[in-house]
């Protein structure tokens, strides 16, 4: 099933007309229309209001596979008694890297443990770019993990330094070739291919978990 049927799939499952649907997402309805019939793509914000407005799990989205909704688990209380503060050290590039410490910290963060999957020692950066759209929007808060050990990497989102700056990508493993490939998530950038020889290219951290604020003014950092 193409991303143009599940798309028309989802608002008939919520039981809406286009026009209903074009006006909760604040697109045109021709634009709906244009996206279900296929002869248009949805851009990657549509994306986002899709999956933030119907709980739509992003995956099932793009590439159908997994639930059509997110299965959103209720938190136990327990694990939000116990936190850790961390700074966030500055920006990291979702596009063209870039030099991101700061001589002082932007801010910090205090983010409960249980929410922390992989080992410390972390850090914390503030996205600037559009590479990573839809999963990683510019302005998100990215906890990175300095410790990776026993896990594949391929396929992961880690973060770099390379020879111009900082920058977070996926990692992709190309075996037949020898090559590994810096692999932006939206289709508008270039990948960066890096191999043995490439020296200047250097993981830092595997992203462990993303934070987005909506309608607030950074209230988590203080």
């Amino acid at each position: 099933m193409s991303i143009s049927l599940r798309i028309k799939e989802l608002r008939l499952q919520k039981k809406l007309s286009q026009i209903q649907f074009a006006k909760h997402l604040k697109v045109s309805q021709a634009s709906v229309s244009q996206y279900e019939n296929g002869t248009r793509s949805p851009d990657s914000s549509f994306y986002t209001k899709v999956c933030e407005t119907y709980n739509v799990n992003l995956n099932w989205l793009l590439t159908g596979s997994g639930l059509m909704f997110q299965d959103i688990q209720p938190i136990n209380p327990s694990i939000l008694t116990k936190t850790i503060r961390l700074p966030i050290v500055g920006e990291i590039a979702a596009g063209n890297p870039c030099e991101i410490y700061c001589d002082e910290p932007l801010g910090h963060i205090d983010i409960p443990i249980g929410f922390l999957h992989f080992s410390p020692p972390y850090m914390v950066f503030r996205v600037s770019g559009r590479s990573m759209e839809p999963y990683i929007l510019s302005g998100d808060l990215v906890i990175c993990s300095q410790d990776w050990r026993d896990v594949d990497t391929n396929g992961k989102i880690m973060a770099f330094r390379t020879w111009e700056g900082i920058t977070i990508k996926r990692l992709v493993v190309d075996y037949k070739n020898k090559t590994t490939w810096l692999m932006p998530m939206n289709h508008e950038f270039t990948p960066l291919p890096f191999n043995k020889d490439t020296e200047d290219i250097t993981m830092i951290g595997i992203l462990d978990i993303a934070i987005r604020s909506y309608n607030r003014d950074d209230i988590y950092i203080r």
